[in-house]
């Protein structure tokens, strides 16, 4: 009776294991009907509709690495671009130049044209969030001075996809300058959803002759004539493009939003040269606080450093004056770059570091009174700021041989 019993279970088990196995296959998908997309464009077209590219790997011609060309001479990817009312159509009518069903699972990167983003981007956004085959994890970058589809033609070098080597450029450039951070899809979409912060992003522009930078041949040079480069960020009001932070402003907002992994400062001598300071870990902390009925926001730095490079005459590095005067003006440098960011901000009236939103924690009651006019009130909105620089090493010289 007991072995009967054992014996049941164990075709039960059996059957729902076949059954998970077979459940499994539903919605497989096979490598030579499918067009994986790595990047997508998005642009002005005529009238009110949109232009969308596709950058799309040529599986053909990769290797097992996945980014490295096969050597046929082939290119490793292929860009596609068609019109549509909505981004739906418009990917649809792709699919009729390629043959094959686009597989957005492993998208890396959305990049914007200017005119399209100045023209206001929250529609653009409901397809992506809505579609089940788009991921919401990818980068958001803006094209300045460019069209989305001009910037997916420019050719790379070592990263063979563009798709990739503009995703790795954007995690590469936040590690180490600070003057652009990661913003996902997912991100931006909150930002649009609490009402709380307006939207900011990363641009990126085409340096050199675009019509070059999509040629074959432009690879394959020691000396690159035309590239792409990050900029900075992209500052949005009403979730329209308005405006582009210069770097240093970039990097005095990517300090506000406590984004600064790696950096580094140049700070001046007393009497001529410099110091390089590296910054090797910040942390900041915003407050917000309503006294007598006005707010106030409260920004405080603190961050590690090491000497990077010393350039000053006659200057030991281990003494605690050059310390002490290094030490000030990293502090210092660091807050110019902050102020930097507000004052512009302010002067757009675009609250992108989310000031209201601390403003509400602080005191939800004056949000509730004063949230219809938080963009006067934002442009005015005093900020005390507050940078703790703690330099941790000088090197192994302490004196500098530079005369």
């Amino acid at each position: 009776m007991m072995n009967k019993h054992r014996l049941r279970i164990n075709m039960m088990i059996l059957l729902l294991l076949l059954t998970m196995l077979l459940g499994g296959c539903w919605d497989i998908k096979y490598l030579d009907e499918l067009s994986i997309v790595i990047a997508i464009g998005l642009d002005k077209a005529e009238g009110e509709d949109i232009a969308v590219t596709v950058q799309i790997v040529n599986s053909s011609e990769m290797t097992s690495g996945g980014n490295k060309s096969s050597g046929s001479g082939a290119s490793s990817t292929v860009t596609y671009r068609e019109t549509g009312q909505t981004i739906l159509e418009a990917t649809r009518k792709i699919i009729n130049k390629n043959s094959r069903k686009l597989y957005f699972a492993h998208n890396q990167v959305l990049i914007i044209g200017e005119e399209l983003a100045r023209k206001g981007v929250r529609p653009l956004f409901e397809y992506i969030d809505r579609s089940p085959e788009l991921r919401t994890d990818f980068f958001l970058l803006i094209a300045k001075d460019a069209k989305a589809e001009d910037v997916l033609s420019i050719n790379t070098p070592i990263a063979k996809i563009p798709g990739i080597k503009i995703n790795q450029n954007v995690r590469n450039v936040e590690k180490s300058l600070g003057i652009s951070y990661k913003v996902n899809i997912r991100d931006v979409i909150e930002m649009m959803g609490t009402g709380k912060k307006e939207i900011v992003a990363g641009s990126i522009e085409i340096i050199g002759d675009k019509s070059k930078g999509n040629s074959k041949e432009s690879v394959s040079k020691i000396k690159i004539d035309t590239y792409l480069k990050l900029r900075g960020m992209a500052v949005f009001k009403d979730e329209k493009l308005i405006h582009f932070f210069e770097p240093l402003e970039s990097r005095g907002n990517t300090w506000i939003q406590d984004k600064i992994n790696n950096t580094v400062i140049n700070v001046p001598c007393e009497q001529a040269g410099k110091v390089t300071v590296e910054i090797m870990h910040s942390k900041t902390n915003v407050k917000a606080k309503v006294k007598e009925g006005k707010p106030l926001i409260k920004i405080r730095v603190e961050q590690e450093a090491n000497i990077g490079e010393n350039f000053c005459e006659n200057m030991d590095v281990s003494s605690k004056e050059a310390f002490t005067e290094i030490t000030k003006k990293t502090n210092d440098q660091t807050k110019l770059e902050i102020l930097a960011a507000i004052h512009k901000a302010q002067k757009w009236k675009t609250d992108i570091f989310g000031f209201a939103d601390y403003t509400y924690k602080a005191d939800p009651g004056y949000w509730k009174q004063n949230k219809n006019n938080w963009e006067d009130i934002f442009a005015e909105i005093p900020v005390e700021i507050e940078v703790h620089t703690n330099i941790k090493r000088e090197g192994i010289r302490n004196k500098s041989y530079y005369k």
